[in-house]
């Protein structure tokens, strides 16, 4: 060669110049052994890496607190059991090879007049064999599925050794892992979704050698308190639906929206800003060694402070809950009747909210969740639509005194000779019962005794302009704007609908006792708050602020203010107190329907009322205690309303004393609690 010709000459400069060259092709054949042989395998599965996958990463979603920073809702974690299939495959391809060798030995029998195995497996492949028995080669239809088959038998023989290991039987879907494969098989396939302390800890400690098994923490939502007000704060349920950049993600994670409440009204601002993260995916599918990458952390949500006080809520619900012992329907709502912030609230029956994380099923939905007729995802307080009874006497009595009624003037309530010691009124040939006993009444008796007699009487002379129009100044007839989607606004006529229906003096006999219209609970609570405060109508609040995860954030806190006035219902001064007064005695005095709910140093300012409900084959009562306390100072407005009660004085009233006997000890400070601002 021509180098080691110029080695053997004695020009030396032709000599260095070809040692130079013969050391430069050294190097290059030294490079090249080491790229083609030492490095093959090293640069043959960085060819097989072909992909990127990006996924969706849900953020932590944002606490719920009650206006003293309890905790109602939050977050908690949670271990998952999972299974990477990557790590299987030198099973899934030695399980293949049994199979295969196995169905060709059956398509040779079969094939020479021999009679295959019974198995179901093999029998329907080779179903698929006789249509073809000569060719030489597998379909890509047989070869697929007994990958098929290799998969599900190497994963389920996996699942079926952790599950000895841990005492429990794990169900393997094979449509399922089949679905998982095919589109996500470079993400982990959960084996056991929730882990107890004590399995967590046992797979620790254990140390296994099972491959492709391994332990995942992961973020639920959390309630420290149980069901507590439940229907106000909502729950959670699997989002499996796209969001507006879903098309640049290959896959998300599992995430979860909100169902109902504040959960669901909030859902934005608690569920944060997602993250990305980018997965190096080879060109079998499976994720590739050290190959992940955060692309975009997510952001979590914000936490919403409500105005809730836990610990009222837990004895506003503790009360409820002693009406029937668990057989209970009703709801309360515990008002500040001098900026409308909501205290609690709560309706029974109620549900777990952690039953939605995994999913409830059909049966436990049809035979549960909407069982009648306890229904435990109604929200009774706010979406329960309810003939108020005689606690609509309130706004028939503002309305009477309003319009120059004497409250001295006596009314003669006249005798029912079909029930002895009661009242009734006669409406033409109609006779209308009165709970309350014939005689005399001036206003403060009737309204106390709950006389139907004197306020049918008295409201068919006043007329359906005003009455109605009292009814619509406190906000009947429309939803009250709290901001959460469970709410219905009840119906409450107007003088267009009277006109058109051509509504006579019996049916404005029924609306003068609060028949034949209904209410919310929490349309009352607004409108005892009214009462209470002298004409002072306002938005209810549940919300107080919204404030970041992260108390070092810059992102500014958004705050709702509080007592934001819908309307203001002007009216003499001797107006309100007549009727305040009143509603005081219904309490105080022996008469009076509501002195179940009497304290000693405590005025409570209340009023009853049971309303009929017939319809469909059957009925039933609702029965009502609407009030508010103290007298002097009202700081509190209590609504109960009792599904199938007996009456609103020995139902709902003894539910309300609790609720007030727990503030008034808290006030004094014998109770555990805290006091008021």
């Amino acid at each position: 060669m021509l180098v080691f010709d110029q080695l053997n000459k004695g020009d030396r400069n032709l000599r260095i110049v070809a040692w130079a060259m013969l050391a430069g092709l050294l190097v290059l054949a030294a490079q090249l052994w080491r790229l083609q042989v030492f490095s093959a395998d090293r640069y043959r599965a960085t060819q097989l890496t072909q992909s990127f996958k990006t996924v969706r990463m849900p953020a932590l979603r944002g606490k719920i607190l009650d206006r003293h920073r309890h905790e109602l809702v939050g977050n908690a974690p949670r271990f998952r059991l999972d299974l990477y299939l990557d790590e299987l495959r030198p099973q899934f391809k030695a399980e293949y090879q049994r199979i295969k060798q196995q169905v060709l030995a059956a398509k040779r029998g079969a094939a020479g007049g021999e009679t295959a195995p019974e198995e179901s497996f093999f029998a329907h492949l080779l179903s698929k064999f006789r249509k073809h028995k000569n060719a030489a080669r597998f379909t890509s239809d047989e070869v697929a599925s007994m990958e098929r088959r290799a998969r599900f038998l190497v994963v389920s023989n996996t699942v079926a050794a952790v599950g000895a290991r841990m005492g429990l039987s794990l169900p393997l879907n094979e449509e399922a892992l089949q679905r998982h494969y095919l589109q996500r098989r470079f993400l982990p396939l959960s084996v056991l979704p929730s882990c107890t302390p004590a399995q967590v800890a046992f797979v620790t400690e254990q140390g296994w050698s099972i491959p492709g098994v391994a332990l995942e923490q992961v973020a639920v939502r959390n309630y420290p308190n149980g069901p507590l007000g439940v229907h106000l704060l909502g729950h959670l349920r699997r989002d499996d639906g796209e969001d507006d950049d879903e098309g640049s993600f290959d896959y998300r994670l599992p995430d979860y929206v909100g169902g109902i409440g504040l959960e669901k009204s909030f859902d934005r601002e608690l569920r944060g800003v997602p993250g990305a993260k980018s997965i190096l995916v080879n060109s079998a599918g499976y994720r590739a060694p050290q190959a992940e990458e955060v692309l975009t952390p997510a952001q979590p949500g914000q936490n919403l402070v409500t105005t809730l006080d836990r610990d009222l809520q837990k004895e506003a619900e503790k009360a409820l809950n002693s009406v029937k012992a668990g057989d209970e329907r009703g709801a309360v709502v515990v008002m500040d009747p001098r900026n409308g912030d909501v205290l609690a609230m709560a309706s029974a029956p109620a549900f777990n909210p952690v039953e939605f994380i995994d999913g409830v099923t059909a049966a436990r939905w049809t035979n549960f969740f909407m069982a009648e007729p306890w229904r435990p995802m109604f929200n009774r307080a706010t979406y329960g639509e309810y003939a108020p009874g005689s606690i609509f006497k309130i706004i028939n009595a503002l309305a009477l005194l309003e319009n120059g009624l004497a409250p001295d003037e006596i009314y003669s309530v006249a005798a029912d000779p079909r029930r002895p010691g009661k009242g009734r009124y006669l409406l033409g040939n109609r006779s209308i019962e009165d709970t309350a006993p014939p005689g005399e009444y001036d206003f403060r008796r009737a309204f106390i005794r709950s006389s139907n007699s004197y306020f049918i009487d008295h409201g068919l002379k006043l007329g359906w302009e005003k009455l109605l129009a009292m009814g619509h100044r406190f906000g009947l007839g429309e939803t009250s704007g709290i901001r959460i989607g469970e709410e219905q606004d009840g119906d409450f006529p107007t003088m267009e609908k009277v006109r058109k229906e051509g509504w006579g003096p019996g049916k404005l006999a029924n609306i003068c006792i609060g028949q034949e219209i209904t209410v919310t609970p929490l349309q009352m609570a607004v409108a005892l708050g009214t009462v209470a405060n002298g004409g002072k109508v306002f938005w209810p609040r549940v919300v107080d602020r919204l404030e970041p995860a992260d108390v070092l954030s810059e992102e500014p806190t958004v705050n709702v203010k509080p007592g934001q006035l819908r309307d203001r219902i002007e009216l003499p001064q001797r107006v309100w107190d007549l009727v305040r007064a009143a509603m005081r005695d219904d309490v105080a005095d022996s008469e009076g329907t509501g002195k179940a709910s009497r304290l000693k140093d405590f005025a409570v300012c209340g009023k009853t009322g049971t309303a009929e409900i017939k319809g469909n084959g059957r009925k039933d009562k609702v029965t009502w205690f609407a009030s508010f306390a103290p007298y002097e100072a009202p700081r509190y407005v209590v609504v109960v309303m009792v599904e199938s009660g007996g009456s609103g004085g020995g139902t709902c009233a003894p539910v309300a004393k609790q609720i007030y006997q727990y503030l008034q000890g808290r006030e004094q400070g014998t109770v555990k609690g805290l006091a008021r601002n």
